[in-house]
């Protein structure tokens, strides 16, 4: 199998789930998806809305972030320098949203 076939796989795959968790989280309120949600730690929720926006919000611009991955590797494919410069800055934009989700969960939960 070739290795940009491989990466938009996974990557494409990543994104489903990301949109499937958006939207089972967001729009069927499923709040148990959320990492470390559950019966003992509900009651530390103060804004349940908003932390369910928050993480929609997460799991949207994750989806997002992968599915344009192989767009943009595919675009400096042409050099080793291109494709470790587009790694980086996928990495940096996850490493952005979780700075973000780590920031603004403190607004919704004591």
């Amino acid at each position: 199998m070739p290795y940009k076939l491989l990466e938009v796989l996974v990557m494409e795959g990543i994104a489903i789930v990301m949109f499937v968790f958006a939207y089972q989280i967001g729009v069927k309120g499923r709040m148990e998806l959320i990492a470390g949600y559950n019966a003992r730690s509900a009651q530390r929720v103060r804004d349940e809305a908003g932390l369910k926006r928050l993480i929609t919000r997460t799991c949207l611009l994750t989806g997002i972030g992968s599915a344009l991955m192989p767009l943009l590797t595919w675009l400096v494919a042409g050099s080793a320098n291109g494709l470790a410069h587009a790694t980086g800055a996928y990495g940096g934009f996850i490493v952005g949203i979780i700075g973000m989700v780590m920031l603004q969960a403190r607004d919704y939960t004591d």
